[in-house]
């Protein structure tokens, strides 16, 4: 055993094998592989769980569904009592101080908020005053509405609520620092303005562009068309028109249609605005047929039920000519649409003349229509002669009117968006208030989505489950393909059709029968659960008894170690102790741990439940505490056995299905770190049977380049169809794994004539001599075809390394990765002379080794773009060999869908990126000792500030801190390191949860899913595409079931 240690530490003692100079056997690697696995203890581990028994049930499909929906249902019903308390507070205090509130624009007294993610105060609200609204004769609420915001803050899942005023008048709770305090009006905004709407909208602006608008007219006017589109919702469409002489839209489909409002259409109609110049004449009928033509564009059916809204914009002068009469084209035209057009116009400017003005008002009056063709709906006309004194664009934004509005009693809802504090997804949901039966405003409240649905987020039924929820046009709320809602970095997503992500066979049928459940005007929420046939859950049957010792919680701060401190590389830990993190998934009911902030109390709880001293079980599922007692025998193991044969492993850790954490050395992780939402992870369980080896990455905590070797634990043992119940996995330098290749293979350490080089399944390097070399920091993983072009080109004739497509849906792309595999007669590997190199599987791993002769003019390069750039901004040329790249697919702007939606797999959402609540690494200056004691401050690990808060990020270190962890006995070997890591258009529509469990017939096919085996390191941002051995063709079988209705909805996107 001594000897072993020594060789392993000093890299000193070659292994002599004796082997063909021209080839190498990745049995022997393979065989180094598992003896790493065994030293983290994956075999004595797996012995342990096969030892264990299995209760097996089948779950009830419809039961769990149920379960799910009234959760949710009952949380949306939380959300409809505090905004009706909210709502009746606001209508009898009626506004009535004149005490001016915090200003939301200036700095106050706020405090750090776990909750809000932001410095708050929930002792005030705050306001905003648009600068161009009046501040004469504004009143505000009094305490008897402050208290109805507090009391509402024991709803969970709420974040901000706040009130909007048809002043312009803003107020918000709790009180924060918020910005674009000059311009922000919540009129314009699609919460507000979806309060004012029982149907969809189509809005058409024509704007003149004529000579007589230079200067400020076309500047403001501008403005306040963008301020239009950005009112609108989801279901909302829009429509633009610029004319002079001449009347213009968009080219392609949008010159012939209303088209839906999202961020694309947004961004080609501001585009086009903002080419326009003033110019010319002004012809009013080119232009109203225009804007008529674009109405009767989309089809009877879809015009049907919804408001038509026409705003015209000019400052006078209509040269339509002597057989031009704008009002006989808004009689012709708005007659064959039965008259269901309103007309509001906008006279802007000193230059109009009486006759114009009373044609501006006989358009918006539609003086020639007749009532025998449908209701003639009158619009208004408006005239602004100073633009600095009048906002257009507030008189635009408000195009709606207030008296005529439906007074809605259930709330209306958002389309999801990204919230500005959390950077999460959120919807909002809004109720309108009256005074003595006239309209003032609405009352809203944020709803955090993570909350909102955490049954689903943290669904655990067996590997081949998920849900889904969709409203009744197919608009998808959540869904594994898209972006997670607790994602911080992903990009709000408006194409969301569930048509883009349930693809199999006779899907269609099953999305039509939710989407039919219609109980009111509008559409309703469904929930979907999908499961494989015969699926079963497995509960283990044993259940150790609670040993001494056996949990000791990462919270070092909140729960004292029975061990002294040490500094390890960048962390505060102890060698002494493994320690214990819980995910929510250790929980009942996930969403009450979900950003939460932790406290001793609850520590101290979670310790006396596990070691029995209390009954009361604080929350934690049977099966977390279960894993608890079955991972610590590794403790030992890990303090012994492992250290002696492998003391090169600093860092070793298991990560259960069930949220439990354990890690040796004991340290402290991030509150929000799950492993279940990190890519490594997700590699190790789509390829459960084999050893995982990661490409390389910077370790965080301060050891350098490292490598991870994760592998499964399966019930039952290592047959394929053993589900997984946790990883266990470990962490070594990049430049120890490349001593060990030239170990056990000599011919590597010949570097001037030979390289050795190591890659996965998906083509990515793990080993190659540029790693080794390269001073820079690893940013990313770095693909074969970026560094060996002869290699690459090479595998991709042979067909062993070929291109995997997958279809990026919110970015309109079709995205190219790699796979590598060997068949038939190859499986053993392949030898090219030619090209000078040999490539061999390593059995039981997904990596290949190859071996390369070094020749003259040996580099070549199939990508010449910089090793981290995303696929999805590489096109992709005609070169079989290439990089990571994109193809654009046909996709209709104006219908906001592909153009053809069969013959695609869908690329995997994006794992989160979750909020981190305070970094743990580095040195910082300090406010407070550890024991809480306030000090001028001194300078250490940023983890021994107990509040984690500290004066300034660069500092000369003036206090030791924790003395270092003590290193294996080789740490005394000159020049030798020991490597350490981290592991690696409103509608209001009634609420109807709609019960559905879509059962999979066939099993996955295929011994692996490759689904996560392409750039999925956390610090990546690539694309990840779905399985080649998933049968997306499946037909599954449904069934449905009603909820009670819980509330209204409307949809809308971007509220914020």
């Amino acid at each position: 055993m001594k000897v072993r240690y020594l060789l392993a530490c000093l890299f000193v003692v070659k292994h002599v094998i004796p082997q063909n100079a021209q080839e190498i056997n990745g049995d022997i690697l393979a065989r180094e592989l598992n003896k790493v696995a065994d030293s983290v203890g994956w075999s004595f581990l797996q012995n342990e769980y096969n030892k264990l028994r299995y209760l097996e049930t089948k779950p009830d499909g419809e039961k769990l569904v149920n379960e799910i929906a009234k959760k949710i249902g009952g949380r949306m019903e939380e959300v409809d009592i505090a905004l009706k308390r909210l709502k009746e507070a606001v209508v009898e205090d009626q506004l009535s101080s004149a005490n001016v509130p915090q200003d939301c624009c200036v700095d106050g007294e706020y405090q750090e908020n776990v909750r809000f993610r932001t410095h708050v105060s929930e002792e005030t609200f705050c306001y905003i005053r648009p600068s161009y609204v009046s501040g004469d004769d504004i009143s505000f609420p009094t305490t008897k509405v402050l208290e109805a915001m507090k009391a509402n803050l024991n709803v969970k899942h709420l974040q901000f609520q706040y009130i909007g005023l048809k002043t312009g008048l803003f107020i918000n709770y709790p009180s924060t620092r918020l910005r674009d305090c000059d311009s922000y009006d919540p009129r314009f905004r699609p919460y507000f303005v979806s309060s004012t709407a029982t149907i969809p909208r189509d809005v058409v602006v024509v704007l003149e562009t004529s000579a007589s608008m230079r200067g400020d007219k076309l500047f403001e006017a501008k403005h306040a068309a963008l301020t239009v589109m950005e009112t609108l919702g989801v279901k909302d469409r829009f429509g633009l028109v610029v004319f002079n002489d001449e009347a213009n839209t968009l080219e392609g489909c949008y010159g012939n249609q209303v088209v839906p409002v999202t961020s694309t259409t947004k961004k080609s109609f501001r585009d086009f605005l903002n080419s326009q110049q003033a110019q010319k004449g002004a012809d009013y009928d080119a232009a109203l047929r225009k804007a008529f033509a674009l109405l009767k564009g989309n089809s009877s059916v879809e015009a049907k039920d919804r408001d038509q809204i026409l705003l015209f914009v000019s400052d006078g002068g209509d040269n339509s000519g002597t057989e031009g009469n704008p009002l006989e084209v808004i009689r012709d035209e708005n007659e064959a649409l039965n008259n269901n057009v309103v007309i509001n116009t906008y006279g802007i400017g000193t230059g109009i003349n009486s006759n114009e003005k009373q044609l501006l008002r006989n358009m918006a009056e539609q003086t020639l229509n007749n009532n025998s063709y449908g209701h003639v709906k009158r619009g208004q006309c408006e005239f602004i002669t100073d633009l600095k004194t009048t906002s257009l664009r507030k008189v635009m934004g408000t195009y709606y009117k207030y008296d005529s509005l439906t007074k809605s009693t259930s709330p209306t809802y958002t389309q999801p968006y990204k919230d500005f504090f959390t950077n999460e997804s959120v919807i909002t949901g809004c109720l309108p208030f009256a005074f003595n039966g006239v309209f003032h405003g609405v009352v809203c409240a944020d709803i955090l989505i993570s909350k909102l649905v955490a049954e689903i987020l943290y669904l655990k039924h067996g590997e081949f489950i998920y849900a889904f929820i969709i409203d009744g046009e197919g608009r998808t709320l959540v869904h594994p393909l898209l972006p997670d809602p607790r994602d911080v970095i992903a990009q709000e997503q408006d194409i969301n059709n569930i048509n883009n992500f349930e693809t199999s066979g006779d899907v269609s049928e099953v999305i039509d029968s939710m989407k039919k459940k219609i109980v009111a005007l509008g559409s309703n929420l469904s929930l979907c659960i999908v499961m494989e046939r015969n699926n079963t859950v497995s509960d283990i049957e044993n259940f150790n008894q609670p040993i001494s010792g056996d949990f000791v919680y990462h919270r070092w701060d909140l729960n004292r170690w029975p061990a002294p401190f040490c500094r390890h590389f960048s962390r505060y830990a102890t060698q002494a102790k493994t320690t214990v993190k819980l995910t929510p998934d250790a929980f009942k009911e996930a969403s009450l741990y979900t950003g939460v902030k932790e406290t001793g109390v609850r520590v101290k709880q979670l310790k006396d439940y596990i070691s029995g001293d209390i009954t009361t079980n604080p929350g934690l599922k049977t099966s977390a505490i279960k894993s608890i007692r079955l991972t610590y025998p590794m403790e030992k193991l890990w303090m012994t056995t492992s250290k002696e044969e492998a003391p090169y492993l600093v860092w070793r850790y298991v990560m259960t299905e069930d949220g439990v954490q354990r890690q040796y050395p004991g340290v402290r992780l991030t509150d929000d770190y799950d492993h279940k939402l990190r890519p490594w992870y997700h590699r190790t369980i789509a390829q459960k049977t084999i050893n995982v080896v990661s490409a390389p990455y910077e370790d965080s905590w301060g050891s350098g380049k490292i490598i991870s070797l994760t592998r499964s634990i399966l019930k039952g043992g290592t047959n394929t169809g053993g589900k997984v119940e946790a990883v266990i996995g470990t962490d070594f330098s990049i430049y120890f794994f490349n001593q060990m290749l030239e170990d056990i293979y000599p011919i590597c350490a010949d570097r001037t004539r030979y390289s050795c080089i190591l890659i996965d399944n998906s083509g990515f390097l793990v080993m190659h001599p540029y790693y080794i070399e390269t001073t820079s920091p690893i940013e990313g993983q770095i693909h074969i075809t970026y560094l060996e072009g002869k290699i690459s080109r090479s595998l991709i004739i042979k067909n062993i390394m070929y291109k995997q497509p997958c279809r990026d849906t919110g970015n309109k792309k079709e995205q190219f990765t790699y796979r590598v595999k060997l068949k038939g007669s190859d499986l053993g590997g392949i030898i090219d002379s030619e090209k000078g190199y040999e490539l061999r599987p390593v059995p039981g791993s997904n990596v290949f080794l190859i071996l390369k002769k070094r020749r003259s003019n040996d580099e070549d390069k199939c990508c010449d773009s910089e090793y981290y750039v995303s696929p999805s901004s590489i096109p992709c040329g005609t070169e079989e060999c290439s990089c990571l790249c994109y193809k654009e697919l046909s996709f209709n702007e104006c219908r906001n869908e592909y153009n053809i939606t069969s013959g695609f797999v869908p690329c995997s959402s994006q794992l989160p990126t979750l909020r981190e609540c305070f970094r743990t690494s580095g040195c910082s200056w300090c406010k407070s000792d550890k024991n809480g004691n306030l000090v001028n401050g001194f300078c250490d690990l940023k983890e021994i500030c107990p509040s984690q808060q500290c004066l300034k990020d660069v500092c000369s270190r003036k206090s030791c801190g924790p003395p270092k962890c003590k290193n294996p006995p080789c740490d005394d070997v000159s020049n030798v390191v020991i490597y350490a890591s981290a592991s690696g258009g409103a509608v209001v529509v009634v609420i109807l949860i709609i019960i559905v469990v879509c059962i999979i017939r066939k099993k996955k096919t295929g011994g692996h899913d490759d689904t996560y085996l392409d750039a999925t390191h956390e610090v990546t941002i690539f694309s990840k595409p779905t399985s080649d051995c998933i049968d997306y063709n499946t037909v599954p079988n449904c069934y449905t079931s009603t909820l009670s209705v819980t509330s209204e909805e409307s949809v809308n996107t971007n509220a914020s």
